[in-house]
């Protein structure tokens, strides 16, 4: 059984909801493109219950931070779990917009095109360098694929909540072909 798979149904046993996010939700919405790692969302307030989880199925932590947990599977796949960690209300807002899309082997929840945008202009800014092309990527094939005006209010919206005037500018560097201005 892959691991998505385990996880779901143990997430479901426990009660514990989660977003797909990354690379994984990107695909459900563009080209797809090929990614290693699994990326859920979960509510903060319900890391000790997702540790606690996915000890029982042989995760082991790998890193921790105030808003991430890092696993490795034990299935002798090579991938890795990261989980993001989110407060109630983000979560919930999060989650009463997302669709239902079959991923990983699941029927599982995805964040809008615009909040993955977020969530991918928050990384840029907060993660690290060796990161930052991918996440431009996404970005470009998001706002591609969802149509989205770059000089729109919708996406200036979520730089000026999440990014800064400079990767605003970026974004439209990167992406002002996608609509004529």
């Amino acid at each position: 059984m892959f691991p998505v798979t385990i996880i779901h149904r143990e997430a479901q046993k426990r009660g514990l909801a989660f977003l797909v996010i990354g690379g994984h939700a990107v695909n459900a919405y563009c080209a797809p493109r090929s990614t290693l790692d699994v990326d859920l969302l979960v509510r903060k307030a319900d890391a000790p219950l997702w540790r606690e989880l996915l000890a029982a199925e042989g995760f082991k932590p790998l890193n921790e931070g105030e808003n991430f947990l890092q696993f490795s599977p034990p299935y002798g796949i090579a991938f890795r779990l990261d989980l993001m960690l989110v407060n109630d209300a983000a979560f919930a807002a999060l989650r009463e917009a997302a669709r239902s899309v079959r991923c990983l082997g699941v029927d599982a929840l995805v964040p809008t095109a615009l909040n993955l945008i977020a969530l991918k202009v928050h990384a840029i800014r907060h993660g690290p360098d060796n990161r930052k092309s991918k996440d431009w990527l996404d970005i470009e094939n998001l706002v591609r694929a969802a149509g989205l005006d770059p000089r729109g209010h919708a996406l200036v919206d979520v730089f000026h909540r999440q990014g800064t005037p400079e990767l605003y500018s970026e974004c439209l560097k990167r992406c002002a072909h996608e609509r004529p201005t």
